[in-house]
């Protein structure tokens, strides 16, 4: 396993490699999500987070392709067991969003380093991602705010779960 690259620092390596691990991760949360929701009749939030189960292996792919492209072989982490239980809907999405906080944190980090070390192959990536986090915070912003408007009764929540359902591509 090659372990140098003449464009990426051990440090960008090692944050590269954790944008793996981060991704992974949220893809198995979202995942655990999914199932919940499923089990407790959320069909169409269920359907959701499977999706958004799905665009988070995506996102680890794109640091994958970094390292890999700097002849670098990414590694395999080892990943935490996520939460498996939610009390509602609603913990959901408010676990959703501070999931999502934490990531765009984690993103920002990446980027800024990248900008240090004038590394601006990374620095597009970091762009990348930063943007994707805007676009997360947004879809999870909007749950939150439909949950505001008009309650957690059980009328509000079916309609909720069918507009999710519906968002779900």
């Amino acid at each position: 396993m090659k372990t140098k690259s003449e464009f990426l620092s051990e440090a960008m390596i090692k944050l590269l490699n954790y944008r793996v691990e981060q991704e992974e991760f949220s893809s198995r949360l979202y995942l655990a999500m999914s199932t919940w929701l499923d089990d407790k009749g959320f069909a169409g939030a269920s359907k959701l987070f499977k999706q958004y189960s799905d665009e988070e292996t995506i996102h680890a792919t794109k640091a994958k392709n970094m390292l890999s492209a700097n002849g670098i072989r990414p590694i395999t982490p080892a990943l935490k067991q996520p939460k498996q239980d939610f009390l509602s809907l609603a913990d959901v999405i408010i676990a959703a969003m501070e999931h999502e906080k934490e990531i765009t944190r984690q993103c920002y980090a990446l980027t800024k380093m990248a900008h240090i070390e004038e590394n601006y192959m990374v620095v597009e990536l970091g762009l990348w991602y930063s943007k994707e986090q805007a676009e997360e915070l947004n879809k999870v912003q909007y749950l939150l705010d439909r949950l505001e408007a008009f309650g957690e009764e059980p009328s509000m929540l079916r309609e909720l779960d069918e507009e999710m359902g519906e968002l779900a591509a």
